[in-house]
């Protein structure tokens, strides 16, 4: 890999917010188990990953979005999750795997965005995983920013472990509104389904 200097890097600033969803019955500062189920986890299992968002849409579509053929979301899958904010306490530094970094890592966004089906598709995480492993090994980044694989729009972040000390945590366990969840899912063509 070569020198940190030349990867392209997004900074968030001190004092922004971050967004995560999380499960009702769990803290919101998670960082994995370690075992590489996940997109950008250590595919050895030496450190964790916490996923965030630049804003809460990011992470409810990564958690809730999952199957994009089934266009029906239970209020019942929304209404066990939770969402939390985190402050950034000094500047996070973080490898771009999007843009300009997909051709800098020699990838593309398909090899980046793979679904995770262990049954039909497994290691489909191996190349966000081995650039995960890579950034953490051979750089001092706190960091993975890329883009959410079910909005586009969205930019999220992998942090690693190290950068704990980067965010405090503002608000966990808040409850995802049902009004703004079926606002968001009937503007991607989604429906909100009581049971």
């Amino acid at each position: 890999m070569a020198a940190e200097g030349r990867i392209p890097v997004a900074t968030t600033a001190t004092g922004r917010v971050l967004h995560r969803v999380h499960g009702a019955t769990v803290a919101a500062r998670w960082y994995g188990r370690m075992d590489a189920t996940w997109r950008w986890d250590d595919p050895e299992g030496k450190f964790g990953v916490l996923y965030l968002g630049k804003t809460l849409i990011g992470p409810f579509a990564e958690t809730l979005l999952r199957t994009p053929n089934d266009r029906d979301v239970l209020w019942d899958q929304v209404a066990r999750r939770r969402a939390a904010t985190f402050i950034t306490t000094r500047p996070i530094r973080l490898a771009k795997v999007h843009g300009p970094g997909l051709g800098w890592f020699r990838t593309t966004v398909a090899s980046v965005s793979a679904d995770f089906d262990p049954v039909d598709n497994p290691g489909a995480y191996a190349v966000p995983q081995q650039i995960s492993a890579r950034v953490y090994e051979n750089t001092s980044l706190d960091g993975i920013q890329y883009r959410s694989r079910f909005d586009s729009d969205e930019l999220c972040i992998a942090l690693f472990d190290r950068a704990d000390d980067a965010i405090t945590l503002r608000a966990e366990g808040v409850a995802i509104s049902k009004s703004w969840a079926k606002k968001l899912l009937s503007d991607r063509g989604y429906t909100l389904i009581e049971l």
